[in-house]
């Protein structure tokens, strides 16, 4: 009885923290949009950073049992824009890409844009809503991402489009990298581990006995078209998503094929889902 009355604590304190967060992003973010003329932040950078600061940075700070280990986040501030991309595995993964305090607008699942004040928030800051039940949306969520990268700023995803049941990586969706092709932008890989633990998809606390989780985020090498000697988005999907297989292989001291088998694709990824 102990064990489940400190477990019930453990996760409203965790859950109190990242709904105070949201909603402390929600004021202040529309605050920043309604004081600061769009002249002035025509990209509507300032909403984005005022999330990556209670999204990315206060809600790891005020939650003592999940631990943030990030590596590489200084090839974000290297050339761009860029098309990032990053494996899925819980919704925990929002926060752990937000902590890189990068730039960028997400692509997210439409059916976020449907929550009340966090579809406001998402709207005016510019995120893009994916309809991933409707496979004639693609052309069109493609191209809101190309005039993002077009005006110099990036674009982040989650090319598996949903998150992993059990930690492995699923398909890199071709049509979410044939924006990266057209627009001729290299794509930033995004390993994330630990995430599953922290919050497994289906639940709302965390695996195993102990809450306390690490959860760790590599920034890989950016992937050009240039230099595959394929240049197509599937070649480019493809050395995305091997990519991220060897960062996971390596963290969990496992073979590539464990971490990626292989699985049929279609075709967009998007946030969140």
């Amino acid at each position: 009885m102990f064990a489940r009355i400190h477990r019930f604590l453990i996760n409203c304190y965790s859950w109190h923290v990242v709904l105070n967060c949201a909603f402390a992003s929600f004021v202040v973010g529309m605050s920043s949009v309604l004081l600061i003329p769009r002249r002035f932040d025509p990209d509507r950078r300032i909403p984005h950073r005022v999330g990556t600061f209670f999204w990315g940075r206060l809600v790891w700070a005020l939650n003592p049992y999940w631990k943030l280990e990030i590596e590489g986040a200084e090839r974000l501030r290297q050339g761009g824009p860029y098309l990032i991309c990053a494996n899925h595995q819980s919704l925990l993964d929002v926060l752990v890409v937000m902590a890189l305090g990068s730039d960028f607008k997400w692509v997210s699942g439409l059916r976020f844009f449907k929550i009340p004040m966090f579809a406001a928030y998402m709207r005016v800051t510019g995120y893009i809503a994916a309809d991933l039940s409707n496979p004639f949306t693609g052309g069109a969520i493609l191209e809101e991402c190309g005039e993002w990268l077009d005006r110099g700023v990036s674009v982040g995803m989650f090319p598996e489009g949903t998150r992993s049941r059990d930690g492995s990586i699923g398909t890199f969706k071709v049509g979410a990298f044939r924006v990266a092709m057209d627009r001729r932008v290299d794509v930033l890989p995004l390993a994330i581990d630990g995430s599953r633990e922290a919050l497994p998809r289906g639940s709302w606390s965390w695996l195993g006995s102990s809450p306390y989780n690490t959860v760790r985020i590599s920034v890989l090498e950016p992937v050009s078209c240039d230099d595959l000697a394929d240049p197509s988005a599937a070649s480019l999907s493809a050395a995305c998503r091997e990519a991220v297989a060897r960062k996971l292989a390596q963290w969990r001291e496992a073979p590539v094929s464990a971490v990626a088998p292989v699985r049929a694709g279609a075709v967009v990824g998007a946030a969140g889902r």
